[in-house]
């Protein structure tokens, strides 16, 4: 039995367009998921920059789950380890090699669990990026972190937003997200520091500079860069990615009074470390343990995902 520990993260499907009302009702998407696994391979296929993706729907516990894998182009090499001979693989027919990640779609609140297969494996920007070209919705959709404490929405309600400080560590394998705003810092700082720790914090005087009007385009771009660069956050997140990642923000109180409060968007990211166990000697495919990990972790933390994307108890 082979056993590797994994992270299940949780994403909300919203509409990419409408940030004022980004939430969308709850779709069935196990029908997407019927046709999908109708649609030919090469309609399955997208491309951005060097790296293509496919995706496959899978049959598990009686629901459809989805594949998405990015297409290698490196020759895989195996060892023997009685003899130490070196031999490479080699493929018969049209085959590749491909490093899949295994999504499996919650039934309330448009959440999915995301469990990816290696560290190379597509992260939540490439799979959105799959969705869409994939016309997952009749609109453009985007993926956001499922944050629990209410932080989506105390940063859409602030009526001011002080600093955002972030810190991270450029993965060289993964392609930053192509997103404007702080995520051109991100790019920037991908390209001329990659084997650096990278922090960058941005504050909006209280007092002095230009006057008030300055103070509140300032702070309102701050504010409207904070929620573009959060929904990149599964392309960030992991061992060499984000490690903080906060605002400092006014909210208005019930009373008519307000008063600053920090969000930490990672403390508050509904993630959970999983064991994923594969039997070696067993025949069926690798992706029933992940989507067995992910639903069991989905189960353990349904309260707080309910909560943070407002769906029924």
């Amino acid at each position: 039995m082979a056993t590797r520990v994994g992270t299940v993260a949780f994403f909300e499907i919203v509409r990419a367009k409408d940030a004022v009302n980004a939430r969308m009702n709850h779709s069935n998407w196990q029908v997407f998921l019927e046709n999908l696994s109708r649609t030919p391979a090469r309609e399955r296929i997208c491309t951005h920059r060097s790296d293509s993706f496919i995706g496959q729907a899978v049959r598990h516990g009686g629901l459809l789950h989805l594949l998405v894998g990015r297409i290698g182009t490196s020759e895989l090499q195996t060892v023997d380890l009685d003899h130490g001979h070196i031999e490479d693989i080699r493929l018969e027919g049209n085959k590749g090699t491909i490093d899949t990640t295994t999504v499996s779609f919650l039934d309330y609140g448009n959440v999915i669990g995301i469990l990816q297969g290696k560290p190379g494996s597509p992260r939540a920007s490439a799979i959105q990026r799959w969705l869409n070209a994939c016309q997952i919705a009749e609109h453009e959709v985007a993926l956001w972190p499922v944050i629990a404490d209410n932080v989506w929405e105390k940063l859409e309600s602030a009526t001011a937003v002080h600093s955002f400080e972030f810190s991270y560590r450029p993965s060289p394998a993964i392609p930053p997200p192509d997103g404007e705003g702080l995520s051109g810092f991100i790019r920037m700082g991908d390209s001329r520091y990659p084997d650096h720790k990278i922090t960058l914090k941005i504050e909006i005087p209280r007092r002095g500079g230009l006057g008030p009007v300055a103070r509140l385009r300032g702070q309102r771009r701050l504010q409207g860069d904070i929620q573009s660069l959060m929904t990149e956050l599964g392309y960030l997140e992991g061992p060499t990615g984000v490690e903080r990642a906060s605002a400092l923000v006014t909210l208005p109180g019930e009373d008519g009074h307000t008063s600053d409060e920090p969000l930490d968007f990672i403390k508050h990211h509904i993630t959970a470390k999983c064991r994923v166990e594969v039997n070696s000697a067993d025949s069926r495919p690798r992706y029933q343990a992940n989507v067995e990990a992910i639903m069991q972790v989905a189960q353990e933390k349904r309260c707080d995902l309910k909560a943070a994307v407002g769906a029924a108890q």
